[in-house]
Parts: C-alpha cells; structure tokens; sequence
C-alpha cells in the first residue's frame, strides 16, 4: 500500500487549487465499498500530489454501521460540511435517509453552488439525489437492480441505467460498487491529469478508467437477471444472427410475444427500444472480437453492423469513444 512519505514527482495539471475538499455524507445501512472505494482512490492521488482533504459525516456525528456490519467512525455531523466540498454520497439502504429526509436540505443548498464543487453519488446514493430534488429533468444513473424503482419513483429523471457513469453539470451519478472507483479515477484525472489517474489505477491494480458511457453488464444478461426467459433466448438468437435483418415484427414473432408487449418488456426492464436492444447485442459481439484481437473490420463483419462506420457510429453514440480507444483501454 503506497505511503504518503513516498509521493512521486508527477506533475499535475497547472493551475489548480491548491486542495479539494471532499466530505463524504454516511448514514447506517451503507455499502462500505461504495465508500471505501472512492476514498481510496481519492486518497492514494493524494499520495502522489497533495491535493485532497476527506471528511466522512454522520447525521449526529456518532459512528455509523455499514452493510457488512463494520462499524466507521466520522469526522463530524452532517451540519459541520464544508459549503466548498465536494460531496460524495454513497449507497447502500437508503430506504432509511430517505424517510428521514436529514441530507435533503443540504444537497439542494449544495446544488445551488457556483464554486465549482460537485455532488458525487454511488450506486443507489443517486435516489437521495433524486429524493431531494436535484435530479430532475437531468441524466442520471445508478444500480441496475434500482430500476423499475427509479423510474417508477422519480419519472422526472432521466435515468440513463445501462451507464456506468454520468456527468450532468457539477452532479455526478455512477452504478454500483466498482463503478464509484472509475469515476474516482476520471474526477482524479480532471483534477490532477491521466498521468496521476494511472498510477493511482496501478496502485488499486484496477483498469485506468472504464469509460462511462461502457455498459453496466451485457444486454443479454440484463435480461437473464429480469427474468425474461423468452426474451433471453430471443437475444441469443440475435446474437448467433447478428447480420439478420431484425425488424421488430421478426423479433416479437421470434420472442412469441407481440411487437408491443416486445417494446414494453425492454422499456421496463433494461430501459431501451428493440432498435437499440439489438444494436446493443451487436456491441457486445463487436467488443468481444475486439478484445481477441480481431481488427475493426473483422469487428463489424462478426457483430452484424457489416461496414466499419456503422461500428464506429454505434461506438460513438453508445460509448463516446471509437472502437480503437476502446481497444487501448480495454485490451
């Protein structure tokens, strides 16, 4: 574990501040590594260039229980933060906060900064966000078992659920658990640049960064975990025939289901219309050959997308990169 009597001479990106408070709100029934995570990663960039400060809060500034049982002791009482932080929420039960409504009042306080901080959400963290107002009219993600809850619950939102992270303003929302480490590390490279972000990802022995707009987890076993039998094997049938032409009449026939219960059943479950559920499979095709070292033309040609602009295109509007920077950070 890297010490902070041992800092490398990496430089940073010029004129910053000189530190980056963060103060992390915790309640009990928290996901510890939706905490620890993030505080790591914080912490180890601050071991190669100083430059963050970590608080973790509690309601009554007493000790708070975490999922696991283990028990954490804070800094200080959610009233005591810092209105120049950054503020990170993390997951876990919050069943409780949000009945308890304690961080509402300071997170709308918080959005209404023109500082510069930012409000940082884990996994299910994004529901208090949501809870208290913040989110509405922006895009958002979070876990993908939260769902059918987040869209019933908070419809004014635009969950973005197939995202391992999202950016809206100074308001960030990530998936769950390992998720809040990549967007540690892309808010470590903004602060302190990629080259400080790569060694903190080498000393957590982690990728650099898993890009945000990359996929919670495969179509098809969104689907599985759904519980869409029918609809599961409709898609490993897209996907031994990616080059078909699948309109949604051949795939609601192929599901035994009408073309509208179709597009119903992949709105409300996995959050996508048929045209972008099968796009989605070809993807998965697509970074699967990549990834075995097949070129981009091979690529195209075995994820059914046939020429390399329809894979370049599909790449950009799914991920936000090409499928070559997919293969630097991924392969």
């Amino acid at each position: 574990m890297a010490v902070r009597t041992l800092k490398l001479q990496i430089m940073p990106n010029s004129s910053m501040e000189p530190h980056r408070h963060i103060d992390a709100f915790v309640y009990h029934g928290i996901n510890l590594l939706d905490l620890a995570g993030p505080m790591q990663a914080f912490w180890t960039a601050d071991c190669y260039h100083s430059k963050y400060k970590l608080r973790t809060l509690s309601a009554d500034g007493q000790p708070v229980e975490t999922q696991p049982g283990v028990k954490i002791a804070v800094d200080g009482k959610f009233s005591d933060w810092n209105p120049r932080a950054d503020l990170l929420i993390p997951g876990g039960h919050v069943s409780g906060e949000l009945q308890s409504g304690n961080l509402k009042p300071f997170l709308q306080q918080a959005a209404k900064r023109t500082n510069g901080a930012r409000i940082i959400s884990i996994c299910s963290g994004a529901l208090i966000l949501a809870d208290a107002g913040i989110l509405f009219g922006k895009p958002a993600s979070t876990h993908w078992s939260r769902a059918s809850y987040a869209n019933a619950t908070y419809p004014e939102v635009d969950w973005q659920l197939d995202q391992l992270f999202v950016n809206s303003g100074n308001i960030y929302t990530s998936a769950g658990v390992t998720a809040g480490i990549d967007l540690s590390l892309y808010l470590i490279e903004q602060d302190l640049g990629s080259a400080i972000s790569l060694k903190t990802a080498q000393e957590l022995v982690v990728y650099l960064r898993r890009n945000g707009g990359q996929a919670q987890f495969s179509s098809a076993l969104s689907l599985q975990a759904a519980g869409q039998t029918n609809i599961a094997r409709l898609s490993e049938l897209i996907l031994s025939e990616p080059e078909a032409d699948w309109t949604i009449e051949h795939m609601a026939k192929s599901a035994g289901v009408s073309p509208r219960t179709l597009h119903r059943r992949l709105k409300e479950d996995i959050g996508t219309t048929p045209a972008q559920f099968v796009e989605r499979l070809r993807l998965d095709l697509a970074r699967t050959a990549l990834l075995k070292r097949s070129s981009i033309k091979q690529a195209a040609h075995l994820s059914g997308f046939g020429h390399i602009q329809n894979l370049r295109r599909a790449f950009h509007r799914n991920f936000g990169i090409t499928p070559s920077e997919y293969v630097e950070r991924f392969s």
